[in-house]
């Protein structure tokens, strides 16, 4: 069982896209229209954006496919781009109901080299052109994990965190082995960008 489910996360087709949600023009009903040089009629973009408790605008939100999360932004990390997930206040590892409105950081890729996911965490997870990355939560704090840039290493795992149901670990009977990367270092996300997280313009 687990390992359908680790290989149906590592084989998920990759799609990167921002979502661009074309706004209605309000003047339309008028006959007030603005027209490009073609001849088109122009219509103007709104980005959905993620802010965190603060109000602070942490970046426009883009979707990793295959990942169990509901979205994402990209983080400069230091000039390396990473890609922070995101998914509904409740839900997975809580069993409560899921929020409307508010989000919390959510990207479940680490596996360990122990049980109980103990020992040391890799990465084993890439989707898109960023450095591979994974969140981790203990409690109300969200880990931000940043992959080595090196290859890729074939790694004995003993458990890794399951992003398919409400339990926070599982251990692999027996071990089991896949690629995977290091980690170079960690940031405490919820410090960053404290949560709840909401999405607005």
């Amino acid at each position: 069982m687990y390992r359908a489910l680790f290989c149906h996360a590592i084989c998920a087709s990759a799609l990167l896209f921002a979502i661009d949600i074309r706004a209605h023009d309000m003047s339309e009903g008028r006959g007030e229209h603005r027209w490009g040089e073609h001849g088109q009629r122009e219509r103007p973009h709104v980005k959905a954006r993620l802010y965190d408790a603060r109000g602070t605008l942490v970046g426009d939100v883009l979707y990793v496919d295959g990942s169990y999360h509901r979205g994402g932004v990209v983080l400069n990390v230091d000039g390396v781009f990473v890609f922070a997930g995101f998914a509904r206040v409740g839900g997975f590892g809580t069993g409560q109901p899921l929020s409307s409105s508010k989000l919390a950081w959510q990207y479940p890729q680490l596996a360990y080299s122990g049980e109980n996911c103990t020992g040391t965490p890799y990465i084993y997870y890439e989707r898109g052109a960023f450095r591979p990355s994974a969140i981790a939560r203990v409690g109300n704090t969200a880990t931000l994990y940043i992959a080595k840039d090196t290859q890729s290493q074939r790694i004995n795992f003993g458990s890794y965190v399951n992003s398919m149901n409400y339990e926070p670990c599982s251990n692999g009977q027996p071990l089991f082995a896949e690629n995977a990367w290091p980690v170079e270092r960690t940031i405490d996300l919820t410090q960053l960008h404290p949560e709840p997280l909401r999405i607005g313009p």
